[in-house]
């Protein structure tokens, strides 16, 4: 087998079983142990604070991490993250109110943070003919671990009567794996992107650092996307956080509550590949327009639903709005980068994303008790829409 397959398929391994390990860390558990750790109602106005913690990395690190894949290589960083993975559950079993969870969620979030740029700058530069199905291909196996995560996290919290504790430890046990696989991507120093690495000989300097960086956040066309897609996770960081809490509220079983944010998952696992693999013959920019459109317009009918039939097929929507967005965001920003510079730009893109998604879930509390589920949703509708306007016009 080719060996730049099979490095593929290495890295996208460890995607699955670190982002199967972070996903069950926090649904369908993390809203309801959040919730479980509130003593006080006041405490109830931070409780998206809990899930914007994670997202917090993202702002601070995904460029570092990014520029520094660019200069010394992508395996050291992929290396660290996996680390994080490995390390972060057992925290979660020190969690006595939710003042902790909010930094053990902090300290989890510099995983992905690292992670997910290192890893598609990896590929990008791999295969730069066809980076939107490889991709795409990639986050869609990632997504498959997302996909599983909150089903078996349901199911755990359902078999145990609710230990919380017992989900934690299933997520170590993947982010071992992922940190095992990695070990063995470290010793295979021969391929293909590392030789890009070594051979391009960029100076390890602060200089050349920031004049990296410098060429990526000027490009106006990669700030826009980037925008984009930080509405994009806007929007997703609320659903997936507020639909389990508003389907709670509407007293379906725990199992049940499992199979919703799954659902989404399902959509991104089987249209993000061909979105991407579409992306690549027609054009990014279409795709990236319509899917905005979808996803805003769906998210305006949560809160007028209340039967779990529609709950699916509003989720499934906006899973492929969301999907044929994110599909293309990544490519195109890599489209319109230096092979050079693919970290830097893709970390650029993870940490104006990461932006929006920790505005998400924090700003959305302050509006769930102002004007309730519905002021979240419609909020969420809004702002995609509003993006799509935006993108359209420029």
């Amino acid at each position: 087998m080719n060996r730049k397959i099979i490095y593929f398929l290495i890295i996208s391994f460890i995607g699955f079983f670190a982002i199967f390990s972070s996903t069950m860390s926090k649904s369908p558990i993390l809203p309801l142990f959040a919730e479980s750790l509130i003593t006080y109602k006041f405490e109830m106005q931070f409780i998206g604070y809990v899930i914007a913690a994670s997202t917090i990395p993202g702002i601070l690190i995904s460029v570092i991490a990014g520029r520094l894949s660019d200069m010394y290589g992508r395996k050291k960083l992929l290396l660290i993250s996996t680390v994080i993975f490995a390390s972060a559950p057992f925290f979660y079993l020190f969690a006595i109110n939710i003042w902790i969870l909010i930094i053990i969620r902090f300290y989890h979030g510099f995983s992905t943070a690292i992670f997910v740029p290192v890893a598609i700058a990896a590929i990008a530069e791999s295969y730069p003919e066809k980076k939107g199905k490889y991709i795409s291909s990639f986050s869609s196996i990632t997504l498959v671990g997302r996909f599983l995560a909150p089903i078996t996290g349901g199911a755990i919290l359902y078999i145990t009567n609710y230990y919380y504790y017992g989900v934690y430890l299933g997520c170590a046990c993947s982010g071992i794996i992922a940190l095992m696989l990695t070990s063995f991507l470290y010793r295979t120093r021969n391929h293909h992107s590392e030789h890009v690495q070594a051979t391009d000989k960029i100076s390890l300097t602060i200089k050349e650092f920031l004049k990296g960086i410098k060429e990526v956040v000027s490009h106006k066309v990669i700030l826009a996307t980037s925008i984009v897609q930080a509405s994009q996770y806007f929007a997703y960081g609320i659903v997936e956080f507020y639909v389990i809490l508003y389907v709670d509220s509407l007293n379906f079983d725990v199992w049940i509550i499992g199979l919703i944010p799954a659902t989404l998952t399902l959509m991104l696992v089987i249209f993000k590949p061909l979105m991407g693999s579409f992306s690549d013959k027609v054009g990014r920019r279409l795709i990236i327009l319509i899917g905005l459109i979808l996803g805003g317009s769906v998210s305006l009918l949560i809160p007028f639903t209340t039967n779990y039939f529609w709950f699916i097929l509003i989720l499934c929507s906006f899973g492929i709005g969301m999907a044929m967005v994110i599909s293309s965001t990544a490519a195109y920003v890599s489209d319109l980068s230096k092979r050079k510079d693919y970290g830097t730009a893709i970390g650029v893109l993870s940490t104006i994303m990461d932006i929006g998604q920790t505005i998400g879930p924090i700003l959305s509390g302050y509006v769930l008790i102002a004007f309730s589920f519905g002021g979240v949703f419609l909020m969420v509708g809004a702002v995609l829409l509003v993006s799509a306007l935006i993108f359209f016009l420029i």
